[in-house]
């Protein structure tokens, strides 16, 4: 019998993040930049996708920090200074220290993510 997927609240629920209501504020802002954003549990994480194009997904640990790992193809064309690394692979990383720093660079993260958003229609 297939073992049935979780769902990313159950998911999450199970992990116990100690950031987890930052976690649950990323979701809601990614979420309600586009109607065809598509929220998952996948690599052991939330992840987002519009179509076929992934944009980004919460790498959950350490605990003590929120590590985005964005993999849209056009992220590394993406001028931001939150953007962080030149991978060969084309993933860009964000980091999130915190409620303060999630509240300071919300604005810049919703842009990002508009613009990929943008690139994928």
């Amino acid at each position: 019998m297939p073992k049935k997927q979780l769902s990313v609240d159950d998911a999450l629920d199970q992990r116990a993040h100690p950031l987890r209501s930052q976690i649950d504020r990323l979701r809601d802002v990614t979420r309600a930049i586009d109607p065809a954003i598509v929220e998952e549990w996948k690599w052991n994480a939330p992840s987002y996708r519009i179509a076929n194009d992934y944009l980004y997904t919460f790498m959950l640990r350490p605990d003590e920090y929120l590590h985005l790992v964005f993999h849209h193809p056009e992220a590394p064309s993406i001028a931001s200074e939150l953007l962080e690394g030149d991978y060969s692979d084309g993933r860009r990383m964000v980091y999130l220290r915190g409620a303060d720093d999630v509240t300071a660079k919300l604005p810049e993260l919703t842009r990002v993510l508009k613009e990929l958003v943008r690139r994928s229609t």
